[in-house]
């Protein structure tokens, strides 16, 4: 290549990139897909553009998109899954309490979903004695608990995840596409005013699937994942309705969920009012 077309090679990268930092940080997030539509390249060349502004500093890659600007000092990106039992017994109390909360929610006669995680499970384990309700989900621990209860209870086919027992892939999310829900409970790692964020692509394509399809959506989530993004963006605030925690969010996350009218519940410590 000559000096003479390597520099409008780079102003256009350099146009480019101005162009894809624009759209970002105005949506605060946005799929890989999305830009590609909106520059009119494709999505190999948006991908490298990503990496490329990630490791200037300029923005935060998740896996299909990116997020505006650095992180901040309240958030922190989780790479690496902990393991299902090392998450089960992190914050084991709160999660408990949470799962309370959560199945009071849930009315006589409701059809409803249940996600992938150590919060939901311990929902699961407040519905075992239930049997006025219908529960689908792809968490198979979940699923095993309550068949020894007396509520019906489905479980989509698909594919296994090692170790976390769900069932996701093109299979699941056909047949779970099939159904409404009253209510979905939806698991996740972080939670920060960019929206909910996971750790593993293939379960978050069904909480997608649970999100579009449930009249009401109830994020479930302890403290501890305020302020944490991970690989995944589940979705935006403003797709929930409620989120149940076990301590208020810090004042920057409260005005967010406000402002994207989700309903707070904190699942208070016995005694306590």
């Amino acid at each position: 290549m000559t000096a003479k077309t390597a520099a409008p090679a780079r102003a256009q990268v350099t146009i480019r990139d101005g162009l894809l930092r624009d759209f970002v940080e105005r949506r605060g997030f946005a799929a890989v897909s999305e830009i590609a539509a909106e520059l009119g390249v494709s999505e190999i060349t948006v991908r490298r553009d990503l990496t490329r502004l990630e490791n200037q500093g300029l923005l935060v890659r998740t896996h299909g998109g990116a997020l505006a600007g650095k992180l901040s000092s309240a958030e922190s990106f989780d790479s690496d899954e902990p393991t299902f039992e090392a998450r089960r017994r992190r914050n084991a109390d709160a999660k408990t309490r949470i799962g309370a909360a959560a199945a009071a929610l849930v009315r006589p006669g409701a059809t409803i979903g249940i996600d992938v995680g150590t919060t939901t499970l311990e929902l699961a384990r407040q519905l075992a004695t239930r049997a006025d309700i219908k529960i689908f989900t792809n968490n198979v621990r979940a699923a095993t608990l309550l068949a020894e209860g007396p509520a019906a209870v489905y479980l989509p086919g698909g594919q296994l995840r090692a170790k976390e027992l769900s069932v996701h892939g093109s299979i699941a999310i056909a047949q779970l596409r099939h159904y409404w829900f009253d209510q979905a409970f939806i698991g996740f790692s972080g939670l920060t005013d960019q929206g909910l964020f996971d750790y593993s692509l293939e379960d978050t394509e069904i909480k997608r699937v649970y999100i579009e399809r449930a009249a009401q959506i109830v994020a479930l989530c302890d403290s501890s994942k305020f302020g944490r993004l991970s690989m995944a963006r589940v979705g935006a605030l403003e797709e929930v309705d409620i989120l149940i925690t076990d301590a208020p969010p810090p004042a920057a996350l409260r005005d967010a969920l406000e402002r994207a009218n989700v309903s707070i519940i904190v699942a208070e410590t016995a005694g306590t009012q």
